[in-house]
């Protein structure tokens, strides 16, 4: 007996994991991409799948901060003006969540997310053999200052709601667990549950091979448009079109733009982020990912080197590369830790789709059939991409989800 057919558009970490999901659920799977698997947002990422990623954007930390932040003057956050009218509704529908009460219950929620995604890893990266690509030291948080460490209780408050395990270090705290790093931090964090990723790029390719084994196909198609025949979908592809009786959509940044000739409006921003990759100087070591707090810079050793990422560019889609926050961070990048050259000649872009409740878009459309949505993961799309399979993978089956996820479901947008 043949399986039933799903499409997934989308092939970055998001979309692999339904694919594998929805074929182990006795699904035939195409996954269908107009480039390689994880050629955009999850080449370039920080790598991260932590207990410890659970803190929403959206904190009332960022309120007294605000006016420097709307001025461009910190290096964690920069607004491009040019589209700012475009980008003030979703502004203002975050703001509003920079409280107390929203922060936690939107805190929990991811956690519940990450924590089942982070079990749901473990068992791919011994399915697909892509132990050697992981690290397991943990995570450091460092601080320059005791009061930026005094600054970040409320996440601390968040980790201890939530049952994550870390420890607060003092300067030899911090030398015994990275005995290289400078001597500029009085304080550190460390969540020693975090699990960081050597190649994420690797890791995907390692996915897709096991999706392959299970029977998925590949498909390096450009979608164009996607219409509803019937109950079926037919792809607008290049250069011939496709039908299929049902279809996932993650795509990720690209994903309103397929959207919108069906009636549903933009509800994500475009958070870009930036990578620069260095060497390490002879015989130095960066054991785990770091995360200078003061700085807004993540430091984490991978095969190809050291990776230094920035913080969050607001803006749309195509503008423009503004490699402006690499450019700040670098220079205390090396005043935390012996690097070298560069090893790329220029800072990689990412794009990052991100709601304003800082949650997800999981589930069906709501109104259309046979269509379920699965994007805006902003800075999650690792640490929740198997989640997210097993999600859609239950949904498509018409089975009960492994968790309730009304607080990401699409019709709290549309």
């Amino acid at each position: 007996m043949s399986r039933p057919t799903v499409t997934v558009l989308g092939a970055g970490i998001v979309g692999i994991c339904c694919a594998i999901e929805l074929q182990r659920s006795g699904y035939q799977v195409d996954l269908i991409d107009r480039s390689e698997p994880a050629s955009e947002t999850s080449y370039g990422n920080a790598g991260v799948f932590s207990l410890g990623s659970i803190a929403p954007l959206a904190s009332p930390a960022l309120l007294p901060r605000l006016p420097g932040l709307i001025a461009n003057r910190y290096t964690d956050f920069r607004l491009h003006y040019p589209h700012f009218l475009q980008l003030l509704p979703w502004l203002l529908a975050f703001l509003k969540r920079c409280n107390r009460d929203t922060y936690f219950s939107d805190g929990e929620i991811i956690n519940r997310l990450t924590v089942a995604s982070v079990k749901r890893h473990e068992e791919l990266i011994k399915q697909s053999g892509a132990e050697h690509l992981t690290l397991r030291n943990g995570g450091l948080r460092l601080y320059r200052h005791e009061k930026t460490f005094e600054k970040d209780a409320l996440e601390r408050e968040l980790f201890r709601r939530c049952e994550v395990e870390y420890e607060v270090l003092d300067r030899d705290g911090i030398k015994k667990l990275e005995p290289d790093i400078h001597d500029r931090f009085v304080k550190g964090v460390w969540v020693n549950q975090t699990i960081s990723i050597k190649d994420p790029q690797a890791l995907c390719k390692h996915y897709v091979r096991y999706f392959e084994s299970l029977g998925g196909e590949i498909k390096q198609l450009e979608v164009k448009g996607i219409q509803q025949v019937g109950n079926s979908w037919q792809l607008q592809c290049e250069p011939m079109d496709l039908q299929t009786p049902k279809l996932v959509v993650c795509l990720g940044a690209w994903t309103p733009e397929l959207l919108k000739p069906l009636g549903y409006k933009n509800v994500i921003a475009i958070e870009r982020g930036y990578h620069s990759m260095l060497a390490a100087q002879a015989g130095k070591v960066l054991n785990r990912p770091i995360f200078d707090v003061d700085s807004n810079y993540v430091m984490l050793p991978m095969s190809a080197g050291l990776r230094v990422t920035s913080g969050t560019n607001l803006t749309y889609r195509e503008t423009p590369p503004t490699p402006v926050q690499i450019e700040q961070v670098l220079p205390r990048a090396y005043e935390a830790f012996p690097l070298g050259e560069k090893l790329i000649d220029e800072p990689w872009m990412g794009r990052r789709p991100s709601t304003a409740d800082s949650k997800p878009i999981i589930g069906p459309a709501p109104r259309h059939q046979n269509l379920w949505l699965a994007y805006a993961h902003a800075h999650m799309g690792l640490g929740m991409g198997p989640i997210t399979g097993q999600i859609i993978a239950s949904q498509v089956a018409g089975k009960e989800p492994p968790l309730d996820v009304a607080a990401c479901s699409p019709n709290r947008y549309f």
